[in-house]
């Protein structure tokens, strides 16, 4: 993916609306599968010698919950900020928050295929749950907890703790 710019166009301002393969954009993650097309949604505005651009990346993951082990679609949608300095003696930037980015002067566009990429990753959740009220599997008989109960007995008592239950009067 790319954002072409004319450099001596005084309005640079375009809208972008791009497409890409996971493949093609390299898109790979541990635990993670791309079926579905990437797609970016960009508005780009010239101001002097930089391109402001702002937009959002739109894409689908295959994940493993975390919990059950079963595989779901997680709709990934992510904010895309970031600022093209093409001008020749780019300005000192400061911010460490900020995306910018500094172009080679004579070119007349800019490749953002790392940035979508890095992107999509980073919107990748820690821990995956297909959903927020996934019970998981059973620890004992492996049985999805989601589509039925078990009748393992799961009362197991830390021996740490055996020497204390007495005290409360506890027979059991």
């Amino acid at each position: 993916m790319k954002i072409e710019f004319d450099k001596d166009s005084e309005d640079g301002s375009q809208t972008l609306k791009q497409e890409e393969s996971p493949e093609t954009l390299q898109l790979c993650a541990e635990g993670a599968s791309f079926g579905e097309p990437v797609k970016v949604d960009l508005s780009v505005s010239k101001i002097g010698n930089q391109l402001i651009c702002r937009g959002n990346v739109k894409t689908s993951a295959q994940l493993e919950c975390s919990r059950c082990l079963a595989i779901y679609d997680q709709p990934i949608i992510s904010n895309l900020d970031f600022v093209v300095d093409f001008g020749e003696n780019p300005q000192e930037f400061k911010s460490e928050e900020d995306n910018y980015f500094i172009a080679d002067p004579f070119a007349d566009f800019f490749e953002i295929d790392n940035l979508v990429r890095e992107i999509v990753i980073l919107a990748l959740p820690l821990k995956p749950l297909c959903s927020e009220d996934c019970k998981g599997l059973c620890p004992i008989c492996g049985t999805d907890l989601n589509k039925s109960q078990c009748s393992c007995v799961k009362k197991e008592v830390d021996p740490r703790w055996e020497k204390l239950k007495g005290l409360l009067g506890d027979k059991s």
